[in-house]
């Protein structure tokens, strides 16, 4: 399947739950994938992972226009993670939490933040 196909269609799925959600319920937890997830999934399931999150800040930026507020993190989430293909983000996340058993209870969003957005953000 072409990248941009698949972007859609996760997309897409993604956007319908986060509409059917809040009519669900008034007041809701988003889960949190952490390294204990990250680490028992397949190479796939966090493929699939990364493929949502990217869909997820495409999003963002296309809702945001060319004037997005302020105080705004997608500028960041895009430059820091341009210079990485899914399966470099992969190796990254996989080796950090290789490096680091003692957190694997860190969300895998704020390893892909810290660990590889602001860091590369910086030194385009």
């Amino acid at each position: 399947m072409h990248r941009k196909s698949l972007l859609r269609l996760l997309g897409g799925l993604v956007l319908t739950l986060l509409l059917a959600v809040p009519a669900l319920a008034v007041e809701y937890e988003v889960p949190v994938v952490t390294g204990e997830h990250w680490t028992k999934s397949t190479p796939q399931e966090r493929k699939a992972f990364l493929v949502g999150a990217a869909t997820i800040i495409e999003l963002e930026q296309e809702v945001q226009g060319d004037t997005p507020p302020k105080k705004t993190t997608i500028d960041v989430w895009c430059k820091g993670l341009a210079p990485y293909s899914f399966d470099q983000m992969v190796t990254a996340i996989d080796q950090w939490y290789a490096a680091n058993p003692d957190k694997v209870t860190r969300p895998v969003v704020e390893v892909m933040w810290y660990e590889l957005a602001k860091g590369k953000a910086g030194k385009s």
